[in-house]
């Protein structure tokens, strides 16, 4: 008996620690949505905006204007926060213990008229102890299907395309744009990007912007190019695993100052510390697009909303970054 008793004693101090801890149940959002934004803000996590209806169908009804966000230690409800102009294709970042929204798309046409979509420049930021917005220096142009990050002071906007509207062409954005919220009276600085793509994902770790995949004008790129906001230089970083088909909207985040990613096919991808390669650390039970991911802890991500199956998802998972499996690096 003394030694079954010694031998479990033994398997338990073994286990790893990422499986220790059951993941904790929260509540699905107010509603159904993909390309929203999403951040993290002192405990809190926000959602803006997003798309509540079919894929590639956009009118004044189906994409919201609405802000809520979720305690994360314990929250059992959504709370609704005062919400905005009707937006997808946007992303919220936090500084400060504020949360700010940048851009979007915004479909002027009503639900059986042709679709007229428009990129907004509005930048704004919300004062959770205020309860109110504020209004920011617009961007020099309307930008969609961007994504924003802070670095600092500095809020960084990366990547997207300008929609102007009904029978017009869209134009890609090749210059990355940065706001020191820092500075007496902010104003917008460009910096050339090695790149055109739009439907990406970005994460900031350090001083450095990670631009993970996305679409170009020939389609899916699984490319992460690296911008260093200390000194404008950008340089690239391991392609995202996988085929062209993960490069359509993943989701990104830093959890514990590394960048960890999600991608169409379920996985989970962590970069490894040297920052040359990709390592598998995990699996989503529901497979999404155009979704997001949140740092959750030292060890975990939450993965919420997106397109799943032919329709929008409502849920919030919660995955333990686990024992890293080795991807091969290259395209």
């Amino acid at each position: 008996m003394l030694s079954r008793i010694a031998c479990l004693a033994a398997a338990v101090l073994a286990a790893p620690a990422f499986a220790a801890e059951p993941a904790p149940a929260f509540p699905a959002m107010p509603k159904a949505v993909s390309s929203f934004g999403a951040i993290e803000c002192d405990g809190y996590l926000y959602v803006y905006g997003g798309h509540a209806g079919k894929t590639h169908t956009y009118d004044t009804t189906l994409v919201l204007g609405t802000f809520h966000r979720l305690k994360l230690d314990g929250g059992t409800k959504w709370e609704e926060l005062p919400g905005g102009p009707i937006a997808q294709g946007l992303n919220l970042a936090a500084h400060g213990g504020r949360v700010y929204r940048v851009g979007g798309m915004q479909p002027k046409n009503k639900p059986g008229e042709p679709s007229d979509n428009v990129s907004l420049a509005e930048c704004a930021r919300f004062d959770p102890k205020a309860g109110k917005w504020e209004q920011l220096p617009a961007m020099p142009a309307g930008r969609s299907s961007h994504d924003v990050v802070t670095v600092g002071d500095k809020l960084v906007v990366v990547g997207g395309w300008q929609m102007k509207g009904k029978g017009e062409k869209a134009v890609w954005h090749d210059t990355a744009l940065v706001l020191d919220l820092a500075a007496a009276k902010p104003e917008w600085k460009s910096i050339p990007q090695p790149f055109k793509r739009r439907a990406l994902t970005a994460a900031a770790v350090g001083t450095k912007v990670y631009v993970v995949a996305g679409l170009g004008a020939e389609g899916g790129d699984r490319r992460v190019d690296v911008l260093d906001v200390a000194t404008g230089k950008w340089s690239e970083g391991p392609d995202l695993p996988g085929s062209d088909r993960v490069a359509f909207s993943p989701a990104a985040c830093a959890v514990s100052g590394r960048l960890v990613a999600n991608t169409s096919d379920g996985s989970v991808y962590r970069l490894t510390e040297k920052g040359d390669a990709w390592e598998k650390v995990g699996e989503c039970a529901k497979k999404r697009i155009v979704a997001r991911l949140i740092p959750f802890g030292a060890d975990r991500v939450i993965l919420l909303g997106g397109a799943s199956g032919g329709g929008n998802a409502d849920s919030l998972e919660v995955i333990a970054l686990t024992k890293p499996e080795k991807i091969p690096t290259g395209r």
